[in-house]
């Protein structure tokens, strides 16, 4: 029986069983339900929400923060960081003014000495995880858990200036954070408590470097390198955190850069990171291993010193494997939702609704050969990064970071993912990969 006739069945007064039935199928084989719905019925009202489906309705979604707003999870957020975050605002009040700010400590010029101290931590990572694979006597070693993490980790250090932080903390602390908040959709207590403790420690962490690199004498207004550079003229750091800490706003523009709103950005730059970064490198290579010809012609790529065809080898892997399939709105006022249209539909102040960017970048309306690998596919069908009011502040790196993780490894003769066990992620009872055997190869760096 089809999805949608399986769950009209159920009586609309049993609505603990239209949800188990829904997240049954979810779970079972998602892109085949938002297929039955992006064909059947692309604005699907359900007792959790209306789900959005389709590529213009998804748009409109998450292009209309006045009316759809991040209310879902803003509060949550907030209380796991324990300050503002303009992830969990709209408006002018705080998340435009928090957002140019950001921006201008990610900016684009970024790119170019990002992806290079990607490629210098990832081979490091690399060579170590193989040597200590032939140590132990082992022929494998944990892609995820090895590599993926670890190298996403020593990025944030020396990027995002987390300095003398481990790399276990980082990425255990932003896990517990990030299920709290984005992935408890059950709101379990427990799941909730060690987000918030997890917050706190991650808070108190970032106060201490703070504190230390005021000691050491950075202060707004001082001069700082060219970015990139990694340090100022004053010898300090010129990582993302010693930017906000010599940067002085204009007066009149919205609340004072003081140390503990540097805290709240970093830290929630780090929780947008972390988990998404080792995740991304994770999945696309899954997803081009599992299609030999493409993953053949991604390693050739891989070797061009011109990196933008090869990036559109993960970029386009990534649409099969989203790492934020969908995301939640708040409906704050009445609204007609794809006005003209057959799929017109009347929402409620107060509904949620959930915009499902895995299934609009499948939308056979707007997007060609969508079931096609397609690396030279066009960038604006490609909602991996997010879109709208609320896309990723962090793009201009996570396009260096994330192909190039991938790239260094298709670089490494040797190291590859288990011949038959392709696509065999261990999610070891978590929302995120936690495990990924691949073969231990050379440990000479390419």
């Amino acid at each position: 029986m089809e999805f949608l006739a399986a769950y009209d069945a159920i009586p609309q007064t049993d609505a603990a069983g239209r949800v188990g039935l829904l997240r049954q199928q979810m779970k079972a084989d998602g892109p085949a339900l938002l297929r039955e719905l992006r064909e059947r019925r692309p604005v699907f009202a359900t007792p959790v929400g209306v789900f959005v489906t389709r590529m213009p309705d998804v748009v409109e979604v998450l292009s209309t923060p006045e009316v759809f707003t991040v209310g879902v999870y803003g509060p949550v957020l907030e209380e796991a960081l324990h300050g503002p975050f303009m992830l969990a605002r709209d408006g002018a009040d705080l998340h435009w003014h928090d957002r140019a700010h950001a921006q201008l400590m990610l900016p684009p010029e970024d790119f170019a000495p990002v992806r290079g101290l990607t490629a210098r931590v990832s081979d490091d990572a690399l060579d170590r995880a193989v040597a200590v694979a032939r140590i132990e006597g082992r022929t494998t070693f944990d892609y995820v858990q090895e590599y993926a993490a670890p190298v996403a980790a020593r990025v944030a250090r020396e990027y995002l200036g987390f300095t003398d932080v481990p790399e276990e903390t980082l990425h255990g602390l932003s896990q517990r954070v990030q299920r709290a908040v984005f992935v408890n959709q059950e709101r379990d207590p427990d799941v909730h408590a060690s987000g918030v403790a997890a917050g706190k420690e991650l808070h108190d962490i970032v106060a201490g470097v703070i504190g230390r690199r005021r000691a050491a004498g950075v202060r707004p207004g001082a001069p700082g390198g060219p970015a990139g550079d990694w340090a100022g003229d004053d010898g300090a750091p010129d990582d993302v955190l010693g930017r906000m800490l010599r940067t002085a706003l204009p007066p009149g523009t919205g609340r004072e850069l003081d140390d503990e709103r540097v805290n709240n950005q970093l830290v929630g730059f780090l929780i947008g990171y972390q988990q998404n970064a080792a995740q991304c490198a994770t999945t696309a290579l899954k997803e081009l291993v599992s299609r030999p010809d493409e993953f053949a012609r991604a390693e050739r790529a891989a070797a061009s010193e011109d990196t933008a065809v090869f990036d559109g080898y993960v970029w386009e892997a990534l649409r099969f494997h989203p790492f934020v399939p969908s995301t939640p709105r708040l409906c704050v006022r009445d609204h007609v939702l794809a006005a003209g249209t057959p799929r017109e539909t009347r929402l409620a102040a107060g509904t949620v609704v959930h915009a499902h960017m895995a299934s609009a970048m499948f939308d056979e309306t707007v997007v060609a050969d969508p079931y096609t690998f397609r690396p030279d596919r066009t960038p604006v069908h490609n909602m991996v990064l997010g879109h709208g009011a609320h896309d990723c502040v962090g793009k201009y790196p996570a396009r260096a970071i994330v192909p190039e993780m991938v790239r260094r490894v298709l670089l490494r003769p040797g190291v590859r993912p288990l011949p038959g066990r392709e696509r065999d992620l261990d999610y070891a009872g978590t929302p995120y990969p936690q495990h990924y055997p691949v073969t231990a190869g050379a440990t000479a760096s390419a």
